[in-house]
Order: C-alpha cells, then sequence, then structure tokens
C-alpha cells in the first residue's frame, strides 16, 4: 500500500501525543489545588475521571474501527482531544477541569486502540516487531514528553494554564489534518451499530499468556498513575522546592527509563524482559519508599529511575508476550482488552491512595501503596524462577523477541 511507511510513523506520532497530553495536567494539579481549594483526594478524582472515561470508551468504541477503518475513529478523536484541549485551558472552576478529563478520556480511549492497531496492520513497511515496539514505547515516551513539556512550558511561558494546552490542540490538529493523505487500516464491515454494545474480547489463543502477563502489566501502570496523580506533590514535599519543574522531574525519572528499557530489551528473550521488568518494579519501589520514609530525595529520585526501568520493561514484555497472538480481525479487540486491564490498574489504586492520604498522610500512603505494588508482583516473580512447565510453554507460545 501507498505510503505506509509514513503512515505508521505518523499513527505512532499521534498514539503518543495522545498519550503525553493525558499527563499534560499533572504538573498543573497542584496550582488548581491551590487556586481551587482542592485537597489530594478531589486530585485524584479528577486524574481518576480520566482512566474511566478511557475504560468506558474502550469498552463501547474499542473495536468501532474493525468496522469503519482506523481513520474516521482517529479523525473523530483528534476533534474531541482539541474540544478537550480548549475546555482545559477555559476551564473556570473544578467542574469543567472534571468535564475537561472526562472528554480528554473519551477521545483517548478511541484513539488508543485505533492507532494501535493501524501500527500493528502498517509495521510491515517498517520492521517485523516494530508495532508491538511502538505500542509500548507510546506510554512511557509519550508520559515523560507530556509531564516535563507541560512543566517546562508552564515554568518559562505566560498563561500556564493555557499555553501547553494552545500547543497540543495545535500538534493535533496538524497530525489529523495529515490523516487524511495517508492510508486507513482495518477492515470496512457491517454491524458498526452492533459493535458499540460493550464488550471485552479476548481471542482464546492468547488468554493463558495475558493471565500470566497482564497483573504485571497492571502493576506497571499503578506505579504510573500514583506518580501522575500524586507524584508531583510528593517530590515536592521530599525536595522542599515547590517549583513546578521539580514535579515535571520526578515523572520524567519515571517514564524516560521506561521508554529507553524498551529500547535495551526488545532483542532480548520473552523471560528475560519479564523477568528485568518484575525485578527492577520491585527494586524501584522499595527504594523510593525508603527514600519517603528517611526523606532523602537522591534516594527517591534514584528509585524512581529504576522503577522506571520495571515499568518500560515490564510492560513491554507483557505486550509483546500478547499482541502477536491474535489475528489481524482481532488486534483492535485485544487492544481494548489490553488497555482496559491496565487502565483499571492505573485508576483504582490511584484513587484509593488520594483518600487514603487525608487520612494516613503521604508518607504512610507511600508505604502502604508501595508494599500493595510489590506484592502484586511477586507471583510473576516465582513464576518465571521456578520455570514451570506452565510458564515455559506460555512464555515459548508468545512471538519471537521483537528485532
Amino acid at each position: 500500500m501507498k505510503n505506509t511507511g509514513t503512515a505508521f510513523w505518523l499513527h505512532a506520532a499521534l498514539l503518543t501525543v495522545f498519550i503525553g497530553a493525558s499527563s499534560a495536567p499533572s504538573p498543573l494539579y497542584e496550582f488548581y489545588a491551590r487556586e481551587w481549594g482542592l485537597g489530594s483526594a478531589a486530585v485524584t478524582v479528577v486524574f481518576a475521571v480520566y482512566a474511566v472515561a478511557v475504560l468506558l470508551t474502550l469498552l463501547v468504541v474499542g473495536s468501532l474501527a474493525d468496522h469503519l477503518g482506523t481513520r474516521p475513529v482517529l479523525l473523530g478523536a483528534v476533534a474531541l482531544q482539541i474540544g478537550a484541549m480548549m475546555t482545559f485551558a477555559f476551564a473556570p472552576g473544578p467542574a469543567m477541569l472534571l468535564a475537561a478529563r472526562a472528554l480528554q478520556g473519551v477521545a483517548t480511549g478511541a484513539a488508543m486502540g485505533a492507532a494501535g492497531a493501524a501500527l500493528l496492520a502498517f509495521e510491515g513497511t517498517v520492521r517485523r516487531g516494530r508495532g508491538s515496539l511502538v505500542n509500548s514505547a507510546a506510554s512511557p515516551v509519550g508520559l515523560s514528553i507530556g509531564a516535563l513539556g507541560s512543566a517546562s512550558l508552564v515554568r518559562f511561558l505566560p498563561e500556564p494554564t493555557k499555553t501547553v494546552y494552545f500547543f497540543l490542540a495545535a500538534l493535533l490538529l496538524v497530525l489529523g489534518t495529515a490523516l487524511l493523505w495517508l492510508p486507513s487500516a482495518g477492515r470496512k464491515a457491517p454491524g458498526w451499530l452492533r459493535s458499540l454494545v460493550p464488550e471485552a474480547k479476548v481471542p482464546s489463543s492468547a488468554r493463558k499468556t495475558m493471565a500470566a502477563t497482564m497483573p504485571v502489566a497492571a502493576a506497571t501502570w499503578a506505579l504510573a498513575g500514583f506518580y501522575l496523580s500524586l507524584g508531583p506533590a510528593l517530590a515536592h514535599a521530599i525536595t522542599k522546592d515547590s517549583s513546578v519543574l521539580v514535579g515535571g522531574l520526578a515523572l520524567f525519572a519515571l517514564f524516560v527509563p521506561g521508554a529507553l528499557a524498551i529500547l535495551v530489551v526488545r532483542g532480548w528473550s520473552d523471560r528475560n524482559t519479564l523477568m528485568t521488568g518484575v525485578l527492577s518494579l520491585i527494586a524501584g519501589i522499595s527504594l523510593t519508599v525508603l527514600a519517603v520514609q528517611l526523606g532523602s530525595a537522591a534516594l527517591y529520585f534514584t528509585g524512581t529511575v529504576v522503577a522506571g526501568i520495571g515499568f518500560g520493561s515490564g510492560y513491554f514484555g507483557a505486550m509483546r508476550m500478547t499482541l502477536p497472538l491474535c489475528g489481524p480481525h482481532e488486534r483492535i479487540a485485544m487492544l481494548s482488552s489490553i488497555y482496559l486491564i491496565c487502565y483499571l490498574g492505573f485508576s483504582v489504586p490511584a484513587v484509593a491512595a488520594g483518600l487514603l492520604v487525608a487520612v494516613a498522610g503521604m508518607k504512610n500512603t507511600t508505604l502502604i501503596y508501595g508494599a500493595a505494588l510489590v506484592l502484586a508482583a511477586v507471583p510473576a516473580l516465582v513464576l518465571i524462577a521456578k520455570g514451570t512447565r506452565t510458564s515455559r510453554s506460555n512464555l515459548a507460545a508468545a512471538s519471537p523477541a521483537a528485532s
């Protein structure tokens, strides 16, 4: 198909920008909290509204691109995301902030499955396995650029609560326009209205592998949810520095190592990739929790970097082992199911943490949250270390290591 190589990278850029936009408000949460008197619980509710909207959208429209093609779904998502950016920019209070986050969640949920499926469809013009690689890397790359980029724009440019949203809206407009001139992926088939009935689909060929890998993926996203909702406030408290850049740097320290880890482990075996992810996740979380208890900023950022390696390699290992197990007509439903699991981990624990902060304080909340994530990762570590026949067959049945 003509221009499919360009189409691959356009969809990679779109997916990265959509995910990056989701982290752009995070450095501003404390500003909103001061401006409108929001507590930690309210901040996490604002954060969670986005994740819930993503989940519901994935359930409702996750398979729509299988019937309409990816271009119409993505164009609609771009229009909604630009609307969300404008709502953020002119929000007069908490109610409109919630509305903006909800609209952003709907747009992102619609885009994630469609853009991810297009990457898998067009990867043959780039390199085999590159679709899974970009689907995995888009999250840490987008989240890190969105967080630090937003913090930098807020710190150095005027109108801190508007500039970042104007910039993202303009970028989305350019990328959305480019979609009109490049190929669309996905088949056009009848039954689009019936496809809107909420349903999570996992191909039978992938169920055993998903059962082994998705708890790790959910744990990595639970870590990301904690940092995106409460990370800036925690960084400010531990460094005694209220600069918005410090909050953005904490997010950057988590997600950039995640992206780099994906590049490093992409040639490793599935077992070693997942093992690296689980061990790094446990070690990084433990160091971070210890840093908070000791009040050590240096140890905090060290632990965050190590945890970021676990985020990237653990999530990538899970994605790489599951995505190749579905047929072309099952890609969007499979991606929607994976994102559904990840975003449950992303949202529910973060809201619980926000409620717990009001009762137990930030230090104790970090300890409890960290312990829960470590416990969630331990079964996967035991499964891999034991090398039972079941785990070996599941890992071997997955795709070869992406090149």
